[in-house]
């Protein structure tokens, strides 16, 4: 049974979270404060940890920092308001299992609690490194074609690559896409989060441990840089790595032996480093905060990752995507969105990127009661997001409705012909495979065979033409 603590100060919400969870079999305490917490979590471990970002005494970088150093097994699942929609994606770059949003609803925070659950069962541990990595989704605009194509030039040498780009934006997707295409593909790839690793184990963690080299270390253990040998291994927010480790994993790099704490005997390695950031590196070379030499050892080729709200015409792409995997998850079977969520969708900056759009769909496929997403499924300050790029966004889908039609303007319709004509543009593009159509619009076939009946495609006519 799994054990669970809930930490909020709001006492109507711990007692509904405890008697809802319980109902499903899983043990629960609660704590209304951080001190409260933190006494119960010396006391015992968790499985899961559920936490308010604010607390009355602390939260929720101080609770994540204590949870993670009295058990890095714990999984925490952070409360958060839109508002500190930044700060709960920090937190998951730190070791956060996952956030969940107010008004917190209960399905959703129970369908992360039975994820855990399995993956317990099945007797794997979920940090970030181990994490079941969800399909790759391209997208189709100009600027991931170029990154791809990049990641095709590079993947068949064994250069060290580092990948910048915002927290969010698929730095591990691409990771796994350049180690699927190697020739190390056989063998394994490791992620590591450095951000989330507790200082005092950071060491082990990396390069391993002998029995009795620390209080607390029972066995030997081997480091990821021997897990991921003659593979790969993605050394995620590289610039969070303490400064005396930059000095270990240097040398490891360099003369390719690892040494386990406790231990004088090099252990040899064969690896090839991918390395990701969310901060330009150079900026912390002027600071002393990050090794000037090992910099260079990892950039060795660097690919830049655009942000979600650099490739707008993806947004729709991936979308659709999370639909399939929301309806999978919460078993429902949610078609596509209303005309004006598409907009809306569009003109929203995604500070989140993929991670933030991926969540948002999921909860508004849980709040769906109908086959479309309404606005009313989408979180308020989505939903109510405006400013002059949305408005330039909704004028250029009328102006181009208007050069095609002398009647009034419909932005519902504006919105129809635009999905229309990306589905149009696919077909073609692929010579009317309809698989393979889906496949690049990252939905699955009933999905795609329904819209075009509601778009009134007529794909015999089509392929006429």
């Amino acid at each position: 049974m799994l054990q669970i603590l809930v930490i909020d100060d709001d006492t109507f919400m711990c007692n509904l979270l405890e008697t809802y969870l319980s109902n499903y079999g899983y043990h629960v305490e609660t704590a209304y404060n951080g001190q409260g917490a933190q006494s119960l979590l010396k006391k015992k471990k968790y499985d899961i940890v559920v936490c308010d970002f604010r607390l009355p005494d602390s939260d929720g970088l101080e609770m994540l920092d204590f949870i993670k150093t009295k058990n890095p097994q714990t999984n925490v699942i952070i409360i958060t308001a839109y508002a500190d929609i930044r700060m709960a994606v920090k937190l998951m770059k730190l070791g956060a299992y996952d956030y969940v949003t107010k008004p917190l609803q209960q399905e959703e925070l129970l369908q992360l609690v039975k994820q855990i659950d399995k993956s317990s069962e099945s007797g794997k541990s979920l940090p970030k490194s181990t994490k079941p990595q969800k399909e790759f989704i391209s997208g189709d605009s100009q600027i991931m074609k170029e990154v791809l194509r990049l990641c095709d030039i590079v993947a068949p040498t064994n250069m060290s690559v580092l990948i910048q780009g915002e927290t969010g934006s698929g730095k591990e997707y691409i990771a796994r896409f350049i180690h699927q295409n190697s020739n190390r593909n056989t063998k394994p790839f490791v992620a590591v989060d450095c951000g989330a690793i507790p200082k005092d184990l950071a060491n082990s963690e990396l390069f391993g441990h002998l029995k009795g080299a620390f209080t607390g270390a029972i066995g030997d253990k081997k480091g990821v840089f021997e897990q991921a040998n003659g593979g790969t291994i993605f050394l995620d927010e590289i610039g969070n790595l303490p400064y005396d480790l930059q000095i270990k994993l240097l040398r490891a790099i360099q003369e390719r032996v690892v040494n386990r704490l406790g231990s004088t005997k090099p252990v040899n390695i064969d690896v090839r480093i991918i390395a990701a950031t969310n901060e330009e590196l150079e900026s912390d070379i002027t600071t002393n905060k990050f090794r000037e030499d090992l910099y260079h050892r990892l950039n060795e080729f660097k690919i830049k990752l655009p942000s979600l709200r650099e490739r707008k015409e993806d947004i729709l792409i991936y979308a659709n995507h999370f639909i399939s995997e929301a309806n999978n998850d919460l078993n429902k079977q949610v078609i596509g969105f209303d005309p004006e969520v598409i907009l809306t969708l569009q003109s929203y900056p995604w500070h989140g990127n993929l991670r933030e759009l991926r969540n948002v769909i999921k909860r508004s496929v849980l709040l769906a009661a109908t086959e479309n997403i309404s606005l009313d499924c989408l979180p308020p300050e989505i939903k109510d997001y405006n400013d002059t790029e949305q408005n330039s966004i909704v004028s250029n889908a009328i102006e181009e409705q208007m050069e095609h039609s002398d009647e009034l303007p419909d932005l519902k319709d504006a919105a129809l012909k635009f999905e229309r004509e990306v589905i149009i543009n696919t077909l073609e593009e692929v010579n009317f495979n309809k698989s393979e159509a889906a496949r690049k619009l990252n939905i699955d076939r009933k999905t795609l065979y329904n819209k075009m009946k509601v778009l009134e495609i007529d794909y015999k006519a089509l392929k006429r033409i």
